[in-house]
């Protein structure tokens, strides 16, 4: 199939205006060893075309002082299933998703920003909220941060398309309506992409439950304060439909006591058991970095301070309530004695005691 984008000063229109960042520095990978770097000098027309032509990979760093030109979600796993829920979320909130094969394992779903990009802190925070509408809070996020300081670059993702790796079907854009095959011409979805723009990404905000208005989506960076959902420490605040609780859930007792997996699925629910109760979010921080100094994951990592302030800050920003009972990370730690637990399970016991009252009768009449 001959692409209607066949110049080389097409593709890289095309690819500026999805893969653009600092302009000044950007990463790259040896694809032989694996070992990565910073390269510290302008991204030119030269650097994207190495990359296409598979000569050298282009990462880049999307982030440009609090906007970001683009968010993409990191899917480390193979299975399809969890980027494709993610890109139908988005569709129900007007937002369309790419979804591209990564360069080892995994997916990426791209989200493009108008020209000029829209705030990184909101749009962060939307993709954190479908994250965890479809069950996935911990998936990584790029940009990393909401903003830069004077002196930082943040983080690179590696750019897609990259030449030596599009020949066997990796770092490509996937069509979900064609089986996940790759776009036979892959400059097209990218010339014709729905991009999303700040004034809808505020109007999409807005209209989700208990959004957190622009000018409090994401905290000063100096001041390194989450803010602290506007129903916390309210007595009016919603609770779980039948729950009452005075202090935490047995649950979350238990995983307070220290965990050995599940580490930020746990912390951020955690962190919703804190704000659903009210505590402050300074407190709940303390709190969890505290608590990640008992676990004992076997063969992980302990969760990094980074990574507890990003899952208290989810909890409190987006008005979460679930306690993720059905989540099998957190069901380990489920205790009978609570009453979600009752609650939840209430329709099994019933048919159990019918059954076991229906074996009783039947027993009796035998006997009779």
């Amino acid at each position: 199939m001959t692409t209607i984008f066949a110049t080389t000063a097409q593709r890289l229109a095309i690819f500026r205006s999805c893969f653009s960042g600092l302009d000044h520095v950007y990463g790259t990978y040896d694809p032989n060893t694996g070992r990565v770097w910073q390269v510290k000098s302008p991204v030119t027309d030269q650097v994207i075309a190495d990359h296409l032509a598979g000569r050298r990979p282009y990462g880049v760093y999307l982030l440009v002082g609090d906007r970001t030109g683009a968010v993409a979600t990191d899917f480390d796993d193979d299975n399809a299933e969890a980027p494709l829920k993610f890109i139908h979320r988005a569709a129900e909130l007007g937002i369309a998703a790419e979804l591209e094969r990564s360069k080892s394992k995994g997916y990426h779903c791209w989200i493009f920003a108008d020209a000029g990009g829209i705030p990184a802190a909101q749009a962060r925070h939307l993709v954190r909220v479908i994250l965890n509408d479809i069950g996935m809070p911990n998936v990584e996020i790029f940009p990393k941060q909401d903003r830069l300081g004077l002196t930082e670059y943040g983080n690179f993702i590696n750019a897609p398309l990259f030449g030596r790796l599009v020949c066997r079907h990796r770092s490509v854009f996937l069509n979900p309506a064609d089986g996940l095959k790759p776009y036979a011409d892959q400059w097209e979805p990218l010339a014709s992409v729905q991009r999303l723009t700040e004034t809808k990404l505020d109007t999409i905000l807005s209209s989700l439950p208990s959004a957190t208005s622009s000018s409090t989506a994401s905290p000063p960076r100096a001041s390194r304060t989450i803010p602290v959902s506007s129903n916390a420490g309210n007595p009016s605040s919603p609770r779980p439909p039948g729950y009452r609780l005075v202090g935490l859930a047995p649950c979350a007792r238990r995983m307070l006591a220290g965990v050995d997996g599940y580490q930020r699925v746990i912390c951020f629910r955690l962190g919703v058991h804190f704000s659903v109760l009210g505590m402050p979010s300074d407190l709940a921080l303390a709190a969890l970095n505290a608590w990640a100094r008992k676990n004992q994951p076997a063969s992980r990592r302990i969760i990094t301070p980074g990574e507890i302030e990003t899952q208290v800050r989810d909890a409190y920003m987006t008005g979460y309530r679930s306690y993720g009972c059905e989540d099998p990370g957190i069901q380990r730690y489920c205790d009978s004695a609570c009453p979600l637990w009752k609650r939840r399970n209430a329709p099994a016991q019933r048919d159990e005691a019918l059954n076991n009252l229906a074996e009783r009768d039947n027993h009796q009449q035998e006997k009779r």
